[in-house]
Formats: structure tokens, C-alpha cells, sequence
């Protein structure tokens, strides 16, 4: 009995299939340190770790081209401490309770100034209603003063 030749379509296709996921394989497993690494790509710009837990974080920090250390983030007691590595020591060079810092509102920041935005912003919405009005409701004859 002969088989039919869409049969033997289906079979060649299915070995071009394989063989084609075999050359992928062997190309991906064959990548080697030349090759372009496109996972690291894809997630663009590394992060620091940042380890920690209960209200307590660590994150490691460059001070300058060879001085390095951490900085750690008490939530709870609202602080931060910087260390800094001096040889073999790690030494404290900053400290700072954050709690009061939280509440101001401008400090040590040049124009505009949180009421100039707010400002702003008001004029900004203020106008786009004037706008949205005028579009929803044309006045088709002025009118005229007498």
C-alpha cells in the first residue's frame, strides 16, 4: 500500500521542524564569552541589592573612585547611617534622624517654590476650563456694547 503524499509532506515538515530546533539548541548552548549577552540588556541599568527587614535596610554605596561602604535605613527609628570602609575598618562617617526632615517643605531648593507651582498649576487648569468651555459652547455672535 502506498501512503498517501500529504503524509509525506507532514513528515518532511516535521523533520525540518526538529532539525531547525536542534540548530537553535546547539546555538544557544554554544554561546561563549564573545557573544553578546542580551539578557543584561534587558534590564537595563543594574540596581543596587538592597537587603534588609523589619523596618531595617542595607544598601552598599561608592563614596568616591575607591572608597566605598553601606548605608543603612532604620524605618522604624527614622534614621540613616552612612559606614565607610577605611582599610579593613567600617568605620561611621554620617548619621542623620529623618523624622523632621520629612515635614518641611522647602529647603535649600531655588524657584519656583512650592506656592509658585501650585500657582502654576491652578492658571494651568483655570485656562484648559476656559478652553473646554468655550469649545463646548461658541458664542457665534459677540456682543455689542451700546
Amino acid at each position: 500500500m502506498r501512503t498517501p503524499r500529504r503524509y509525506k509532506s507532514i513528515v518532511l515538515a516535521l523533520y525540518v521542524n526538529a532539525a531547525v530546533v536542534v540548530l537553535l539548541a546547539l546555538v544557544l548552548l554554544g554561546r561563549g564569552a564573545g557573544a553578546p549577552d542580551f539578557a543584561s540588556a534587558a534590564f537595563a541599568q543594574p540596581q543596587p541589592q538592597i537587603g534588609g527587614g523589619a523596618g531595617v535596610f542595607i544598601v552598599p554605596a561608592q563614596f568616591s573612585d575607591t572608597s566605598y561602604g553601606c548605608y543603612i535605613m532604620d524605618v522604624d527609628a527614622q534614621t540613616v547611617c552612612a559606614y565607610q570602609y577605611f582599610g579593613k575598618q567600617l568605620k561611621l562617617v554620617a548619621a542623620r534622624n529623618f523624622r523632621w526632615d520629612r515635614r518641611l517643605n522647602r529647603f535649600n531648593t531655588e524657584g519656583p517654590n512650592p506656592d509658585e507651582v501650585r500657582q502654576m498649576v491652578e492658571q494651568e487648569q483655570q485656562d484648559a476650563r476656559v478652553r473646554e468651555r468655550n469649545e463646548r459652547n461658541p458664542d457665534p455672535e459677540p456682543q455689542q456694547k451700546q
